[in-house]
């Protein structure tokens, strides 16, 4: 599949390169990192959307490490929140102290992964306002983790994806207390 999707975000046109993940099944890939200009346009037209759906009042930004976190930076130097990203590993000053974790295993990725979150990000988060981040919500996967996870610790968040891919859901996905997103992103077959 030698495809490219185009997006628009902010007046302005992005290809995305279509990448197969079997023979007949392809998805297109979302490179934030690496185009700043997009990123930029990402940005702006979902801080105008989460302002206007879901609230101009976040305290803090959640996000995955690592596809998401220039994103999250811009929005959270537009709305003045703070960020928590959830660390795929421990950093070795951290891993003396009290953390959570939960397994996550996303549509792209070959292993299974796990989200880590400390106790002083979690004591950050109590009693404020907490919006999920991720740039795209294939399965749900990721979202169904970091609900859990964050669960564990009694915190409370709405749930917000730049793209909802048109794919089956996770059944539990339903169970996330709100769901936002962007645009959809189609899946793309032979």
């Amino acid at each position: 599949m030698d495809q490219i999707y185009t997006v628009t975000f902010n007046h302005h046109d992005y290809p995305l390169s279509i990448h197969n993940l079997d023979d007949d099944f392809g998805i297109a890939l979302i490179d934030l990192i690496h185009q700043p200009q997009m990123m930029r346009d990402v940005a702006v037209e979902a801080n105008r959307y989460i302002n206007k759906n879901i609230g101009n009042d976040i305290d803090i930004i959640v996000t995955p490490e690592c596809r998401s976190i220039t994103l999250v930076t811009a929005l959270a130097l537009m709305n003045g929140c703070e960020i928590v990203m959830l660390r795929k590993a421990l950093k070795t000053y951290e891993e003396n102290g009290l953390y959570w974790s939960v397994q996550c295993k996303s549509m792209t990725s070959s292993h299974p992964s796990n989200l880590f979150l400390t106790e002083e990000k979690a004591a950050l988060m109590k009693n404020k306002r907490v919006l999920v981040l991720d740039d795209v919500a294939s399965t749900g996967k990721t979202f169904i983790a970091i609900h859990s996870l964050l669960s564990q610790v009694e915190i409370k968040a709405d749930f917000f994806a730049i793209f909802n891919e048109d794919s089956v859901k996770e059944s539990n996905f339903a169970s996330l207390p709100s769901y936002y997103f962007l645009k959809t992103l189609p899946i793309f077959t032979k």
